[in-house]
Parts: structure tokens; C-alpha cells; sequence
């Protein structure tokens, strides 16, 4: 059996979990000194007394757990994070972290029986419910609990659309129970959708795409005669128990739709009662069926795309409206994107951060909001979104990945870096066969590290970032006469 970094290791990073496990050895296991429990039964002790609670999930912990499986104690570590587990009062974080170790032991050791209800703890904590849907999934797939896995796999989605695999396993459950892709009736949670069926208004007609709130169908306006995008919110989002975050949604999109911004999808009617926001419709795809179908941009193209980008961001960090989900699948077209005069437009506002119900606007307020849960798209969050923090700089962050990759056709960062987060200056480094002018192409790449700068004090605002953009568009138009 061979050791590989667990998943949780490799996207939180080490300050959330230790240093990869080496092979455990295949000889019997040799004797242990009482060092490692000692300090262990130490702890569990001070925690009774109401100390060392901030220790309770620290790197410390994990080395002395570590150290009992290296020496070939495998049962005794698993067995010691469930006595930590299992302490009265332990902070939920922590808890959580060490349900996740715990995890990760059992899925080395292939085993995850074992784990099965440390996994459906998790799928209720932000942090880890992606993984632990995932691997409940696959665990459920394994044995044959189609039901089980597929509705595993949807919460999946539900979370990250764009989650390796498991849109094909969806697609190949569905199949073989007989049952076809969602159509108007349904959610990702198959459950009806209310308010949208023929006859009234909207009629729905296919569907676009799906998001960790809902799901996006191309319909029909009957009344005014054209054809639009409509949302309709998973029945997780819209449930009495989530109503708190079902108003601030609304209200978000209610802040959106007065921004009233070229470069901003338009939102032309909300339903609170259906669960149903009505937008303009991206007739000419996203910009990320544009790269994977056409290929990298090249430098005009791209910089005008970014230009319209960091317009759109201004005017919404002005009003202290943070995306924090900004990527290629989130910027669309009216029309075909190589058109003349086609302009890219943001869209899903509110997926990742909900304003201040009680209206507070302008780039302080977003600035000054405490640290929440990490939301979001890996790929394009800055280190300190990964930490939790929504603010304008976020979205700044993600403009300098979305530019490389429409440059490029590809991420900054080899996948084993993407997904434990490491963050570097020198990352948006463009490759050699970006063609530009020697002045032009050094003139973008300071413009790239400064968006991309790991420390968000560093990169400029949205604002002074446009104008910058703008120069360099207006060098790229003269460069091609």
C-alpha cells in the first residue's frame, strides 16, 4: 500500500493538516516507546480541564498521530483521533479537521466503511462537504447503491459544477436508472420547480448550464415575446430553514440589476415566491466554451475582453459588490464572441457573497467584511479568499488568471499546485509563444503580476487596474494598425 498527500492535505494546505504519511513499513510492527500516547493522554487530559483547546487539531496532533502510523500502529493513530472526536465541547472546527484526517486514514487504508458516518458529518461543514459528498459517492457507486450515489454526486455538482468527473458519473447513473437529464420539472435535487410551467408567463425550453444555487434554462417570455435566461434556486437554497440567506440573495440581485453596466448581465424580473430570477440572454456562450473550442485569444482580442471585464468589476466594487466567482464560465456573450463589436458580460452575481441585507453599499463596506467560509472557484481564488475573506481584491486576483488563461488556454499552475494553494509572484509568467512586442508583452506581464500578487495590499483596485488595461488595449489596436 502506498502513501499519497489525502485531498484535504493538498487543498487546505499544511497549516491544516500534516506533512505527507511515509509508506508504512511491512515488517510487524516494532515497539513503540510510551512517548507519543503520553503526550496524546496529556492533551485529551488539559482539554478535560478546559485547556489546550486551541491545540486540539494543531500540527502538534497530527505529528503524534503521524508518528503511531509510521511505526506501523495504524489502529492505535485512527483510534486516537476518534478519542479527540469524540471530546464534549471540542470546537466544531476542529472537530471537523480531525473528522477529515480521520477520513483520509480510512481512505488509505481503503476502508472508508469504517468512516462512513465521519463523512456524513462533514458533508454538513462548508469546508469539507465537497470531498465527503464526493467520496460517499464513489463509495456508494462501488456497491452498487446507485440511488445513494447519484444523489451524492448531484450535491457534488451542486457545489462545484466543474468537478472532474462526476457530471460523466451523473450522466451514466441517470442513464442506466432510466432517467434523463433534468428537464423543466426538476432541480439538481429533483424535486418540482415551482411557478414556470407552460401556460403562465415563462415558458422553459432547455437547459443551460447549473451553479451551486440553481440551475440556469433558456426560456420564452410569452408575454413580451423573446427568448431569456431564467434561474431557479436549488430547494436547499430556498427552504424555510435558509431564508435568512434566500432574502439577502434577492436583495443582491436586486443591487445588480441597478447597476444597469454593458458588461453586466442584465436582470430583468425576480420571483421571490417561484424562486426565479430572469435574466438577459448570453445568446453567444461563455468564454469558456470560446478558449476550449477556438483556442487562446490572442493579445487584442484578450485585452479587450479584460478591459470590458475590469469595467464591469468597477462599477460593481463601487457599489460594494463582490463577485468572488469570477472565471470564464461566469463571462458571456450576446452574441458570437469573434463577431465585430461582441462585448463579454459577468454574470451570477450573489453565488458567492451576499451583500448586507440592511443596504450597505460602496468599496469600504466591502472591504471592512469579516472573514466567512472560503466561496468559490479553486482555480481563480487569491490566497486570502482561500482564508475566507471577501473583498474587492479577490476579484482582482481572479482577473489576472482569467487573462492568462485566455492568453494561454491553461491555468498558471500545474494541477498538484492548484490544489494545494501554494501562491507565488512570478506565477502569471507568460510562456514564449504569447506573441507580442518585446515593450508590449513586458508592459502586460508587469500588469499580470501586479493583479496576481499573492498579497492583496499589493494588487491595484479594479479601478486603477481599467485604466492600465485600457493603455494597454489601446497599444495592442495601434500595434495592428
Amino acid at each position: 500500500m502506498t502513501d499519497r498527500p489525502g485531498f484535504f492535505r493538498r487543498l487546505f494546505g499544511r497549516g491544516r493538516a500534516p506533512a505527507a504519511l511515509a509508506e508504512p513499513p511491512r515488517a510487524e510492527p516494532v515497539h513503540l516507546g510510551p512517548e507519543e500516547e503520553t503526550w496524546l493522554s496529556q492533551l485529551v487530559a488539559d482539554v478535560g480541564e478546559g485547556r489546550r483547546l486551541d491545540q486540539l487539531a494543531s500540527p502538534e496532533v497530527f505529528a503524534q498521530v503521524d508518528a503511531l502510523w509510521k511505526s506501523g500502529h495504524e489502529r492505535l493513530a485512527l483510534e486516537w483521533l476518534r478519542k479527540l472526536i469524540a471530546i464534549p465541547d471540542a470546537p466544531a472546527a476542529a472537530v471537523a479537521t480531525l473528522r477529515a484526517r480521520l477520513v483520509e486514514l480510512h481512505e488509505l487504508r481503503v476502508e472508508l466503511d469504517e468512516a462512513l458516518p465521519h463523512l456524513e458529518a462533514l458533508t454538513a461543514d462548508p469546508a469539507h462537504a465537497l470531498r465527503a459528498h464526493f467520496l460517499l459517492g464513489e463509495h456508494y457507486r462501488r456497491r452498487g447503491d446507485d440511488a445513494r450515489a447519484l444523489r451524492h454526486y448531484e450535491a457534488v455538482l451542486a457545489l462545484d459544477v466543474d468537478y472532474p468527473n462526476v457530471r460523466a458519473r451523473v450522466d451514466r447513473l441517470r442513464a442506466a436508472r432510466g432517467v434523463g437529464a433534468p428537464t423543466a420539472g426538476e432541480t439538481i435535487a429533483g424535486v418540482e420547480v415551482a411557478g414556470v410551467h407552460a401556460g403562465q408567463r415563462y415558458r422553459l425550453v432547455r437547459e443551460l448550464g447549473r451553479g451551486a444555487t440553481g440551475v440556469v434554462y433558456l426560456a420564452r417570455d410569452l408575454e413580451l415575446e423573446r427568448d431569456v435566461a431564467i434561474k431557479l434556486l436549488h430547494p436547499h437554497v430556498a427552504g424555510a430553514r435558509s431564508a435568512d440567506a434566500l432574502a439577502r440573495f434577492f436583495h443582491e440581485a436586486r443591487v445588480t440589476a441597478s447597476l444597469r453596466h454593458p458588461n453586466i448581465v442584465a436582470v430583468l424580473d425576480l420571483d421571490e415566491d417561484a424562486r426565479r430570477i430572469v435574466m438577459e440572454l448570453a445568446a453567444g456562450g461563455t468564454l469558456r466554451d470560446v478558449v476550449r473550442e477556438r483556442g487562446p485569444r490572442n493579445l487584442r482580442r484578450a485585452l479587450e475582453r479584460h478591459t470590458q471585464v475590469l469595467s464591469a468589476l468597477s462599477a460593481a466594487h463601487r457599489r460594494g459588490i463582490v463577485h468572488l466567482d469570477l472565471k470564464p464560465a461566469n463571462l458571456m456573450f450576446r452574441r458570437d464572441a469573434d463577431l465585430p463589436g461582441a462585448e463579454v458580460m459577468l454574470g451570477d452575481f450573489g453565488i458567492a457573497h451576499l451583500p448586507d441585507v440592511a443596504g450597505a453599499t460602496g468599496a469600504a463596506a466591502a472591504e471592512s467584511r469579516r472573514p466567512a467560509e472560503a466561496a468559490g472557484t479553486l482555480a481563480y481564488m487569491s490566497p486570502e479568499q482561500r482564508a475566507g475573506v471577501q473583498a474587492p481584491p479577490c476579484d482582482v486576483y481572479a482577473t489576472a488568471v482569467v487573462l492568462f488563461e485566455m492568453l494561454t488556454g491553461r491555468y498558471p499552475w500545474p494541477r498538484e499546485t492548484l490544489l494545494t494553494g501554494t501562491r507565488r509572484r512570478g506565477d502569471f509568467r507568460l510562456p514564449d509563444d504569447v506573441e507580442a512586442p518585446a515593450v508590449l508583452r513586458d508592459q502586460v506581464q508587469a500588469h499580470l503580476d501586479a493583479l496576481g500578487d499573492p498579497d492583496p495590499a499589493q494588487r491595484p483596485t479594479a479601478d486603477a487596474a481599467l485604466a492600465v488595461a485600457q493603455g494597454l488595449r489601446q497599444a495592442a489596436i495601434a500595434r495592428d494598425g
